[in-house]
């Protein structure tokens, strides 16, 4: 057993070291010169710290050249700090027909619509026509509408503006109230606020433009789903018209084997 012992010599340490980097395990350099292989291990692994740490304090490459600023605000900026839509804000999305859904999320008709979906293949190509056809109708009607509309515009989009004022505190926010309402006792003043209607509109040879195009992808997918639908049909026929060729050649050899066993009388 080797003599456990920690030598001072920074000469013996950096030999151990060399010979190490050189190949040698640290067993072999332990039984060569009776350093403990503990004090060894430890030798290397600080060698190699310091190492790392050396090249870690290193100057890089490009250090000094100027570096190229990384898009956005600093780390720990505060200034856009309350900026945004609250969390939960759905106003960008103008309706949810975007939104996530998320089984926890959804009402009780939601969830009937979802558990009476059907699983059978078949029973669903058939209720996705269905759908296409009361779009397709519905498409139909509104085409028809637009192309008899006189004038050739329709109203594309109302919207509302209001105007608003901002008060330094609840004081001065109740003030101006008080003044509006007596204004309004005094009848210099009208009740209700006041804000102005902007309302846009369109041609209606663009919108049927657009009803022709969206009608032509709507039959295009009805199309697609009956096509579906004969395809799977064929299959299913397919394997039942094999099912019953393979169960006519089973009995056929049936009815073949119980006469041979009937005629040799076994």
């Amino acid at each position: 057993m080797n003599e456990a012992r920690a030598p001072t010599d920074e000469k013996v340490r950096e030999q151990v070291l060399s010979e190490y980097r050189n190949g040698a395990k640290p067993k072999a350099l332990s039984e060569k010169t009776g350093i403990s292989i503990n004090t060894i291990k430890s030798w290397i692994k600080r060698d190699k710290a310091r190492k790392e740490k050396a090249t870690e304090d290193a100057p890089q490459k490009n250090e000094g050249a100027p570096q190229k600023r990384k898009r956005g605000a600093p780390l720990g900026n505060k200034n856009a700090r309350g900026a945004g839509a609250p969390q939960g804000n759905q106003n960008a999305l103008k309706h949810g027909g975007y939104s996530a859904v998320y089984w926890d999320s959804m009402d009780e008709e939601e969830m009937d619509i979802v558990n009476g979906v059907p699983d059978d293949e078949e029973e669903l190509l058939i209720e996705q026509i269905a759908l296409f056809s009361i779009r397709e109708r519905r498409l139909l009607k509104a085409i028809a509408k637009y192309k008899d509309a006189q004038g050739g515009q329709y109203i594309a989009g109302v919207i509302n503006f209001e105007d608003k004022r901002k008060f330094k505190d609840d004081e001065e926010e109740k003030l101006y109230t008080e003044i509006i309402m007596e204004k309004v006792k005094n009848k210099d003043r009208l009740p209700g606020r006041q804000y102005s209607v902007q309302t846009s509109t369109s041609s209606t040879i663009d919108l049927i433009s657009r009803l022709e195009r969206e009608l032509t992808s709507v039959q295009s997918k009805k199309t697609k789903a009956i096509e579906s639908l004969a395809k799977l049909r064929l299959e299913k026929q397919k394997i039942e018209g094999e099912s019953k060729g393979n169960e006519f050649v089973r009995t056929w050899a049936e009815n073949v084997l119980k006469s041979r066993r009937a005629r040799d009388g076994k």
